[in-house]
């Protein structure tokens, strides 16, 4: 989701995305190929033809994350993408156990199934794989903040976590 505001005074506008492990944690500015400071990873937002690309620095390379355009989307493109996304068999969010935090010290911490990954403010990653199920639940209430009740357990069947 992207949530675009400009005024004309200032010939250049804000934006703000939900993406995910790599969501804003601040708003930038609708600047082309400007490397733009955040509490977490440097971004900046470039452009080919119609399209543009915003994108994150980690470590020394830019990463796309996300594509768009500065067309207004209609509300209908919007009720159908996001019925997609929480409804459809295939859909990695039904498929897939994740969970992101962007920390206070710049750090982002994430949980991809059985992986748990920790990315630095200079962009170096390190992942742990979780034991099991009960690792699991304390990796969510240390990292997360997020408590369970004993023997939880996550996930459709055949994932890492199965319910």
């Amino acid at each position: 989701m992207c949530s675009c505001a400009s005024s004309s005074a200032e010939k250049s506008g804000s934006a703000t995305w939900g993406s995910g492990a790599l969501s804003l944690t601040a708003a930038l500015r609708l600047e082309l190929d400007t490397q733009q400071a955040t509490p977490h990873e440097p971004r900046r937002i470039t452009r080919e033809g119609k399209r543009y690309f915003h994108q994150a620095r980690l470590g020394e390379e830019w990463a796309d994350v996300c594509e768009f355009t500065l067309e207004e989307m209609p509300p209908i493109d919007r009720e159908v993408a996001n019925w997609f996304t929480s409804t459809h068999p295939q859909s990695h969010f039904g498929n897939r156990l994740v969970v992101s935090r962007a920390a206070a010290d710049g750090r982002r911490i994430n949980v991809l199934n059985d992986e748990l990954a920790f990315r630095e403010p200079d962009g170096h990653a390190r992942r742990e794989r979780i034991a099991g199920p009960d690792a699991l639940l304390s990796v969510l209430h240390e990292q997360f903040g997020l408590e369970f009740a004993p023997h939880t357990r996550f996930g459709p069947p055949g994932s890492p976590w199965p319910g």
